[in-house]
């Protein structure tokens, strides 16, 4: 009989964290009901009801949101010293930074001026800058504000408009000297901001030719070719005169400008020109190198013929050895890679072109060397010095070490139990608001740790952000993760695409987000754009009905890789080509061709668009991550960049 008790006891003792698990989540599923009736009855305006249902939730990560919901409209009716306890109590959350905004553009609005500075926490906004620069001039403290306004005031574009009370307390003072506004009309112009340059020559003490300088300016950013056609010439005999024949600053400034925006239309009519003007002037080394630069770098982006002849000696210009690279000029690739600074010359790119270079040239030793050097690591140029050394791909896949109390002790502090609320009640602008701020606070191995929890709650893109934030690269599990890939592969069957490239494809547009929107409207895991969502839906025999359907994963990736393989019939059958044009668009990408054909590396590395060339190395490069993470035969770069063909006429 004791023998069974004692059985009995031991079960019971072995099924109690059990159930004590079982109990909290049900404690905690009750909770999260209980949160969103608060929430939807305070967004209807029942607040006894709100109040009630709150009540039930002390020790819930959310309370204080609540709390914060409610007053941030209320922020008029609320005693000051309830809200700055609540801006104590909840200090470092994202929600009490913005409750402190609203609140300070409120005190602000009602002229509390020393209740605002004593509020008042950096960064900030320009417009709340700009109110604090209000609040230090209506509490005397003026040396303090005309301290700070110039550095507001000289910004080569309007400032926002609560900075117009600061502005002329200070231009009263007598404060605003015309030397400021020189700098400023400079700068304004500098950036083609014509209208504020003429507004505030208004005010100068010579408004008259400074308006003139300006219109010339404007004239010749227009059509800058019949100016400098007139140039060089006879100077007028007062140097009041307005002219670009006087050899002074402003005149300088202004012809640079005009051979600078030349080289957009044409670089030989702007080279031409800088040769006959450049020595009839005193510009600086400084200016005579930038301006040919920009009419070589111009050149290169063009793959025109006279690019290395514009480039010239120019030290340091990277463009500088892509046009050789594309002139296949390797003496002239080798002397325009050792004229980079140091530091650029070690980079892996820089390397492997030299690498490549020294075969072309018949330095084979020399070049198995640098190629060597280049190898171990995991990516793009590494794994193509492993191709030309006919070597296997080194994936160094280190895995996030930890045990699982220091997850759990990490998992339960008071901002990762907020984080994990927001995601399970599918709150996600509050998620990733969340998810940023832990990213500002967290320490490197905190943020190792939190990234192991995003991906156990499928949260994949933040996981793979969070890594980036901590600069850990070698968690394969965690960055590169084999996620939708029942859709994947059906989508690489029915189009006869490579599924590691629909991966990578997948990986770089949205880091497996489902839900994610660009600037300009692509949505969903392969960023696609409505317009060719419904295209591509109709060409497949599937019409979109609605265009929220992008954001379902599978019928994301359907038409993403449907989209891809058209991008890929209509550019040579050629992987490289395919993929640019899914980035930069198809027509771009036919005007990037050479003239005749080409290798695929040098082709990428003279992608005009910073953005592409970057995409294009990246998608081939994480597909081979992908054969490794699918633990398939991984495929050799090589294999994956045909060469380019030349331009059909």
């Amino acid at each position: 009989m004791n023998f069974l008790k004692l059985v009995i006891t031991g079960s019971l003792w072995l099924l109690l964290p059990a159930l004590c698990h079982a109990t909290d989540n049900t404690l905690l599923s009750k909770q999260r009901s209980i949160f969103q009736q608060a929430h939807s009855a305070l967004n209807t305006n029942q607040i006894n009801k709100f109040n009630t249902l709150k009540q039930q939730l002390d020790g819930y990560p959310l309370q204080a949101y609540l709390d914060y919901l409610y007053l941030r409209h209320r922020l008029n009716h609320t005693n000051n010293n309830v809200i700055a306890q609540f801006l104590s109590d909840n200090q470092g959350t994202f929600y009490a930074d913005r409750l402190r905004n609203i609140w300070l553009n409120r005190l602000a609005k009602n002229k509390k001026w020393q209740t605002f500075l004593d509020n008042y926490q950096q960064p900030q906004v320009v417009s709340r800058q700009c109110l604090r620069l209000q609040a230090l001039i209506a509490t005397n403290q003026h040396e303090q504000a005309f301290a700070d306004i110039p550095a507001l005031w000289l910004v080569p574009r309007s400032q926002h408009k609560a900075c117009d009370p600061a502005f002329k307390v200070w231009q009263d003072r007598g404060l605003l000297t015309d030397e400021l506004r020189l700098q400023r009309i400079r700068l304004s112009l500098e950036n083609n901001q014509f209208s504020l340059a003429t507004y505030l020559a208004k005010s100068v003490q010579n408004s008259k030719s400074t308006k003139a300088w300006i219109t010339r300016w404007q004239q010749i950013h227009r059509n800058p070719l019949p100016l400098l056609k007139q140039l060089p010439g006879t100077p007028p005999a007062s140097r009041k005169t307005v002219s670009l024949l006087q050899d002074i600053d402003i005149s300088r400034e202004i012809i640079q400008h005009g051979i600078v925006r030349l080289s957009r239309k044409s670089t030989d009519q702007a080279f031409e020109n800088w040769q006959r003007i450049q020595t009839a002037y005193q510009f600086s080394e400084q200016n005579k190198l930038f301006t040919q630069r920009s009419i070589a770098k111009r050149s290169a982006l063009r793959h025109e013929e006279r690019a290395l002849e514009f480039f010239g000696n120019i030290p340091a210009e990277p463009w500088r050895v892509r046009a050789a690279l594309w002139q296949q000029n390797w003496p002239a690739v080798q002397q325009a890679i050792f004229s980079l600074n140091s530091d650029e010359q070690l980079s892996p790119r820089w390397q492997y072109w030299l690498a490549r270079s020294q075969i072309e040239r018949g330095e084979e030793l020399t070049a198995y060397k640098t190629f060597q050097n280049l190898m171990g690591e995991r990516d793009y140029y590494s794994f193509l010095s492993s191709d030309q050394l006919d070597q296997s791909y080194q994936m160094n896949h280190n895995p996030i070490v930890h045990t699982p109390s220091e997850l759990d002790n990490l998992a339960q502090t008071p901002a990762v139990t907020r984080l994990r609320e927001f995601y399970a009640l599918n709150m996600m602008l509050e998620s990733r608001r969340q998810a940023y701020k832990l990213m500002q606070t967290l320490s490197t191995r905190d943020l190792q740790l939190l990234a192991i929890i995003t991906y156990q709650w499928n949260w994949y893109n933040q996981t793979i952000a969070i890594l980036g934030k901590a600069k850990y690269w070698d968690a394969l599990n965690l960055r590169f993760p084999i996620v939708y890939d029942t859709a994947i592969l059906k989508a690489g069957k029915t189009n006869g695409l490579d599924p590691s490239w629909l991966f990578g494809i997948a990986r770089q547009e949205s880091a497996f987000n489902p839900r994610a929107r660009s600037h300009v409207g692509a949505t969903g895991l392969m960023q696609l754009m409505p317009k060719t969502g419904k295209l591509i839906a109709r060409l497949i025999n599937h019409p979109m009905k609605k265009t929220s359907e992008l954001l379902n994963p599978d019928r994301n990736i359907q038409l993403g890789s449907a989209y891809l393989r058209r991008m890929y019939d209509k550019n040579q059958h050629n992987p490289v080509l395919a993929t640019a044009s899914y980035n930069a668009g198809p027509h771009r990408v036919k005007g990037w061709l050479p003239k005749q054909n080409m290798s695929a590396d040098i082709w990428i590395e003279n992608i005009p668009f910073d953005e592409t060339r970057k995409y294009t190395s990246n998608v081939l490069s994480y597909a081979a991550v992908f054969d490794y993470q699918r633990k398939q035969e991984i495929k050799p770069l090589a294999d994956r960049m045909p060469a380019v063909q030349a331009k059909t006429p």
